[in-house]
């Protein structure tokens, strides 16, 4: 008879199963060692756990269609936005990831954000400032980053743990197709202090990925080590921005987050 223990969907029964060859815990998050949270926008309301603010205006609301979908509106008015957050639920030291599939419906005039920021729904208008300048409003982040005021109009990926002071920005070569479905992806990888065995004070390393509209893997990005502190509290992060006078329309499919329930 087999031993029914190794049924048990834990993250050791994986690694058994595996061995240690897994990339940053993709695979844990169908075990009870995980917590996840995620949305497909299916029905006629919205997750309750959603927090969602704008510059007056429309803002996260229920649009229905195949899958179920949602949309992020802004007001029209030049630099209005609006966004989505969680709450500051997810850690880096716990391999937290997030996952979203999107589309803006025009790429002239806006900007967005997409990832981790400890800054709580409205209150910063985003969690970068200015990437040009590599400026920052959040302390700790970790977002995929476009924005058309910027010199070089492609996705970014910007991270910090220390609101600029030690930051990445890097150019991921290309940019979002305005009414075209991308997925998002930014897992944080937590980072010990020198020295201890238990202490995350240390910033983590941000990983980047995007899938296509079809769900295959088209960019994975080189690990980005000013990733926001290890033991910072976190939330999942969507944010559309108006460059100018006119509504910017940021559509999702699915919202997914998970992170490990601890940090060993």
């Amino acid at each position: 008879m087999a031993n029914p223990v190794q049924h048990v969907p834990s993250r050791q029964n994986l690694r058994n199963t595996l061995g240690l060859a897994r990339e940053f815990g993709f695979q844990e998050f169908n075990t009870l060692d995980h917590v996840m949270w995620e949305t497909d926008f299916i029905g006629d309301s919205l997750a309750p756990e959603l927090q969602s603010t704008a510059a007056s205006g429309a803002v996260l609301s229920i649009t229905g269609g195949v899958n179920g979908l949602a949309t992020i509106v802004t007001q029209a008015s030049n630099d209005a936005y609006a966004d989505t957050t969680l709450g500051p639920d997810f850690l880096a030291q716990c391999m937290c990831v997030m996952a979203a599939r999107v589309h803006i419906d025009a790429i002239t005039d806006s900007k967005m954000e997409i990832g981790f920021s400890d800054a709580a729904s409205g209150t910063d208008a985003a969690a970068c400032n200015d990437l040009d300048g590599a400026t920052f409003h959040a302390t700790d982040c970790a977002v995929w980053a476009f924005d058309t005021d910027d010199s070089t109009a492609n996705w970014k990926l910007a991270a910090t743990y220390d609101q600029g002071t030690n930051d990445t920005v890097t150019d991921a070569g290309f940019a979002p197709v305005a009414g075209t479905f991308e997925t998002l992806i930014v897992a944080l990888e937590g980072t010990r202090s020198a020295g201890t065995t238990d202490a995350w004070t240390s910033p983590s390393t941000a990983h980047f990925y995007r899938l296509n509209a079809n769900g295959y893997q088209t960019y994975k990005s080189a690990p980005i080590t000013t990733g926001p502190t290890s033991n910072t509290l976190l939330t999942p992060h969507i944010n559309v921005t108006t460059r100018n006078g006119t509504a910017n329309t940021l559509t999702i499919d699915f919202l997914k987050v998970w992170q490990r329930r601890t940090a060993d």
